[in-house]
């Protein structure tokens, strides 16, 4: 099952009729921001009767369910049919208990030795067998009658739009599997039969089901029973059945290891846009088999449905409206359920609490197809655009930052699960490099094929494939929540021969971790003052990484991860600001604007958005308080002449917001913090401008007038003034020209002052501006466009608290 990125609210509003543009969800693969209501967690007798379920395997093997369904009532949305079952006894047991919801009526039991007795209640049919006997093969038929049941949201058995289809999932129930809505059967990951279907329907209604067609019988007027056969067996969760007007357009695809046919179903009215729409689908098979291995099932197949998208095998249900969606939204949709027929079929979590090796690998499935089809550039675009979305919403989607194994009961189909869990799988690609970590999934899916596994197995069937130690990954990265992330600290070189002895320190820093990441392979990238590269792989852990490299130049800044091989607590860009060439100044993922005062030559920018607590134990004179979610790092190759400005937003207005913790209550302290090394203290920014409005609302933004390499932060001082401070100043300054219009000239500066700070305070006594500027002798200029007309009031004081003085100016327009 999939799950959309992006909200289209638009479609949603002219489809659906959704009130206040809100984003639609369907099912199992919904809009982006919009989720169902999560399950409520097991007590502990319902995982009592979910471990019971699962022990149920060992003490018989189904091996076939032959299902013959009646779906002719449509309008009463019931269905008459028999479920002949086909099972083996692992050891000597007379009762044998399928799962069947108490919506449906059994009408009957019976084998070949006659009718058996049997009870149903609490959706459990116990049936009492007259013999068991381990290792003979025994059949008994059920017959039965009523309305198969629907997940209050989403999954189950639907009677909807012209069509009649199930879904194996219930995306709102706990335990999720909902075989047992419509047929008998052992309702869980651990067992896997083969399926035979007949199902009888009429009037425009045909079948058009999984595994191979068999034949239709004519039953006389609009009434035929169509069979198929599927051979390999699955688990309950992807059998299923779907019913409407279809036509199908089959053509064949050869692939690394032969044909494969591919069959897309439709309504006639849709099949060519759903044809068009899967341009693309041999694509995602030669890029899944390459990967992965030799793809799994007879033949590749969809059919439309009204609320997909469901893995049902070699029969994806997927719904009709993304027949209006793009290319692009269809690709990673059919591309995602088709990795499922790795991932989730072929191999299976063993419990739902394990979702992610299903739903992680899948989402990451539909990233690897962009980089197949469009190259490397694409594909980071999309595993930043996927790990900026987790940093966003996953701890607030999903309640907290969790594990990723095992997830709670209500957060199986969170963020976390698909989300984080495509970040984690890119992840695993870092650790291990390309090629093992192709051999590995291609061995994960011998070693482990038609059979379940959880995230410990995953991780031993991982090292059996690779001769790694994976447990520092798991630790940090599966059984443990939140994220790190590792910064340049500090970067010196000497010359050592005909090269350069490079001491290079980083600091690590977490977001929702518990501990500290260890054996990180990192990227590291010395660039020296002509843009020459030298490339290392190096292990990082700990606080601190103390690194000795070797490099062929000079260099002037060190990049980690340059390449995105590792998703982590960061966001960044680099971009190259060319003369006289317009560039977007709000930074792709970056939350930081960039302009361009003065460019002499081409310019190297690279801007890193720090997902973690900066270390804010090192503070000089004034700062109080410094971010405890964020920062920023600035760093390039500027020639000699280059003139940047800035600006970063703030925003602490509700408590989900980065800048709750500094601005929730009040901007009077308010201030933007700098230091050049990571090593150094932080210290009042130099030439930067607070623009607060309204100073309790939690939002504004600092311009960085003149800004330079290091790092910023928001922070909180002491270094505001209010209006009735006491005390007679030590300098006084003038504001000029009275009345002001858009710039103010402030005088009255002498040459023993340093960097000052400057406040501005509007007629009802709230600061309305704060900015720094060098003292010295002269003049400073302060633009106030921004400002309503009125009359002001403007304090300065210097960087140790000293009040340097006032001055009355007034604005007129």
């Amino acid at each position: 099952m999939s799950r959309m990125r992006h909200p289209l609210v638009v479609f949603a509003l002219l489809v659906f009729g959704v009130a206040n543009a809100q984003p639609y969800k369907y099912g199992c693969h919904y809009f982006r921001n919009a989720h169902p209501t999560p399950p409520q967690a097991l007590t502990l007798a319902q995982r009592d009767a979910l471990d019971e379920l699962i022990a149920r395997s060992d003490t018989f093997d189904i091996l076939h369910y032959d299902i013959t369904v009646d779906v002719t009532d449509y309008v009463g949305r019931t269905i008459t049919a028999a479920t002949t079952i086909a099972f083996t006894p692992r050891i000597t047991n007379t009762t044998i208990r399928f799962d069947l919801v108490d919506t449906l009526t059994v009408d009957s039991v019976v084998a070949e030795s006659g009718t058996l007795s049997f009870t149903h209640a609490n959706a459990i049919l116990a049936v009492q067998l007259p013999e068991a006997v381990p290792g003979q093969t025994y059949s008994l038929t059920v017959h039965y009658h009523g309305q198969p049941a629907r997940d209050p949201q989403w999954g189950g058995f639907y009677f909807e739009a012209d069509y009649i289809y199930s879904l194996g999932i219930g995306l709102t129930t706990i335990p999720p599997y909902f075989g047992k809505v419509w047929y008998p059967c052992f309702d869980s990951f651990v067992e896997r039969a083969s399926y035979t279907y007949h199902v009888k329907s009429a009037g425009t209604f045909r079948a058009h089901c999984q595994g191979e067609f068999m034949g239709e019988v004519q039953l006389g007027g609009d009434t035929v029973i169509r069979t198929y056969v599927l051979e390999p067996s699955i688990t309950t969760h992807i059998a299923a059945i779907a019913v409407a007007d279809y036509r199908d357009s089959v053509f064949v695809h050869t692939g690394a290891y032969g044909d494969i046919p591919v069959k897309l179903t439709a309504k006639p009215v849709n099949l060519n846009t759903m044809v068009a729409r899967f341009a693309s689908i041999g694509e995602a098979i030669d890029c899944y088999e390459h990967w992965y291995g030799p793809y799994p099932y007879s033949h590749v197949g969809y059919v439309h449905t009204t609320d997909g998208a469901m893995e049902v095998a070699t029969n994806v249900a997927y719904p009709e409206f993304m027949n209006d969606q793009s290319l692009m939204e269809n690709r990673g949709l059919f591309g995602h359920e088709l990795a499922h027929h790795w991932w989730g079929n072929q191999v299976t979590p063993h419990t739902h609490n394990d979702m992610w090796l299903k739903e992680g690998p899948a989402e990451y499935s539909a990233h690897l197809l962009e980089e197949w089809a469009f190259g490397e550039e694409a594909f980071v675009d999309v595993v930043k655009d996927n790990q900026l979305d987790v940093l966003t919403n996953a701890h607030l989607d999903d309640g907290s930052f969790l594990p990723m194994s095992p997830l709670p009961d209500e957060q199986i189909y969170g963020t976390t699960s698909y989300y984080k869990g495509a970040s984690v799988m890119h992840n695993l690609r870092g650790y291990i490099g390309d090629t093992l970590f192709r051999q590995a999934l291609r061995q994960v899916q011998v070693a482990i094929a038609d059979t379940t596994m959880d995230s410990q197995g995953f991780m031993t069937a991982l090292a059996n494939a690779t001769g790694l130690d994976l447990g520092p990954f798991f630790d940090a990265q599966v059984f443990a929540p939140g994220f790190s992330v590792f910064v340049v600290n500090d970067l010196t070189s000497s010359p050592s021969g005909g090269e350069w002895a490079v001491d290079l320190q980083l600091q690590q820093r977490l977001r929702g971790a518990p501990a500290l990441h260890t054996d990180v392979p990192l990227d590291i990238t010395l660039i020296g003052a002509d843009r020459q590269r030298q490339e290392y792989r190096v292990t990082a852990g700990g606080a601190l990484t103390d690194l000795a490299l070797t490099c062929d130049f000079q260099p002037v800044m060190a990049v980690v991860n340059r390449y995105n091989r590792l998703n982590q607590a960061r966001m960044d860009r680099e971009i190259m600001v060319v003369p006289d060439v317009n560039f977007t100044s709000l930074q792709p993922r970056t939350e930081f604007r960039l302009y361009a005062d003065n460019i002499v030559d081409s310019t190297l920018v690279r801007l890193e958005h720090i997902w973690a607590p900066p270390d804010a134990a090192n503070v000089g004179w004034g700062v109080n308080q410094v971010s405890s979610t964020h920062f920023w790092t600035v760093d390039g190759i500027w020639p000699e002449g280059t003139a940047l400005h800035a600006r970063l937003n703030y925003n602490g207005t509700t408590e989900d917001k980065f800048d709750f913790d500094l601005y929730n209550i009040s901007e009077g302290n308010a201030m933007l913090v700098y230091r050049a090394h990571g090593s150094d203290p932080w210290e009042l920014a130099p030439d930067y401008t607070l623009e607060a409005g309204n100073t309790t609302n939690g939002s504004g933004f600092f311009t960085v007038d003149v800004l330079r390499k290091g790092q910023y932060a928001f922070a909180n001082g002491n270094a505001s003034i209010g209006l009735n401070e006491a005390g007679t100043p030590s300098h006084l300054f003038t504001v000029l020209p009275v009345p002001a219009n858009d710039v103010v000239s402030v005088r009255g500066f002498t040459p023993e002052i340093g960097m000052v700070q400057a406040d501005v305070f509007g007629p009802d006594g709230r600061l309305v501006m704060r900015t720094t500027m060098s003292g010295g002798a002269g003049e400073r200029r302060l633009a106030i466009s921004a400002l309503e007309a009125g009359s002001y009031v403007l304090w300065m004081r210097d960087v140790h608290g000293v009040r340097l003085g006032s001055s009355r100016f007034v604005i007129q327009r």
